[in-house]
């Protein structure tokens, strides 16, 4: 398998992805889109308060990002199936091509179409409201946050797509919860020990609060922002490399 880039090679993966998934994609859209015109109606209408839209964007944000991590559990569905595995580890396109036509798909453009959707949801909310005002308050740094936090953390539910061969949201949010709960452990235990047992405090010239600080507020940051991402791609990458070999 050639394991180089091809543009070419990708745009006719990237098609025939798209055309394999796009009916169940326009069904799901449908069905979530319905539901939250309703929901939006009956709250924008029936509601006195006129910043209700204001919670309906926040319920949209997190559809959105729910909605993105199932959609990316699944785009590798077809890999782990039995009897379309080997149509699909044949096709005569790199492990690179793959992982990247998976992650447009999964991540630029689903935050493109639900971008757009939740705008349109938003405008449809703030009409019916009757506070169109608050339209251009609605797409502020809170929602441009949630999209990019989305591109990063989807990378954790794409690793989970080439790791496991069924449940695949379920189980990556299991492991997702265990590894929170065991860095939370040790943290809490490493502070214990530090601390704990001898009352000690951090003053505020202590040399040790400013490395604390200095950790929380540039290096886990960076580490999440620009890292996080990138390093799980790198290791999914390789998991797709396993399966074709």
């Amino acid at each position: 398998m050639n394991t180089e880039l091809n543009l070419k090679r990708l745009g006719f993966f990237l098609k025939r992805q798209l055309y394999l998934n796009i009916s169940t994609m326009w069904i799901a859209i449908g069905a979530i889109l319905g539901l939250l015109l309703i929901l939006s109606a009956l709250f924008a209408v029936f509601s006195d308060d006129a910043e209700v839209v204001f919670g309906l964007r926040n319920l949209y944000l997190v559809v959105f990002m729910v909605g993105g991590y199932i959609f990316t559990s699944k785009i590798f569905d077809e890999m782990h199936a039995p009897q379309k595995s080997y149509m699909f580890l044949t096709l005569p396109v790199s492990a690179t091509e793959k992982l990247l036509a998976a992650w447009l798909i999964t991540s630029p453009v689903y935050v493109v179409v639900a971008g757009l959707i939740m705008l349109l949801l938003t405008s449809f909310s703030a009409l019916l409201a009757g506070n169109t005002d608050a339209f251009p308050y609605l797409i502020d740094d809170v929602f441009f946050n949630c999209l990019g936090v989305y591109m990063v953390t989807q990378a954790v539910f794409f690793l989970g797509a080439t790791t496991f061969r069924s449940n695949n949201f379920l189980k990556t949010l299991l492991v997702l919860i265990v590894v929170v709960l065991l860095i939370a452990a040790y943290t809490g235990g490493l502070g214990y020990l530090l601390f704990g047992q001898a009352h000690n405090r951090l003053e505020p010239d202590s040399g040790l609060k400013d490395t604390a600080e200095f950790i929380f507020t540039r290096i886990i940051p960076m580490l999440f922002w620009w890292l996080l991402a990138p390093f799980l791609l790198v290791v999914s990458y390789f998991k797709l490399k396993e399966r074709q070999v």
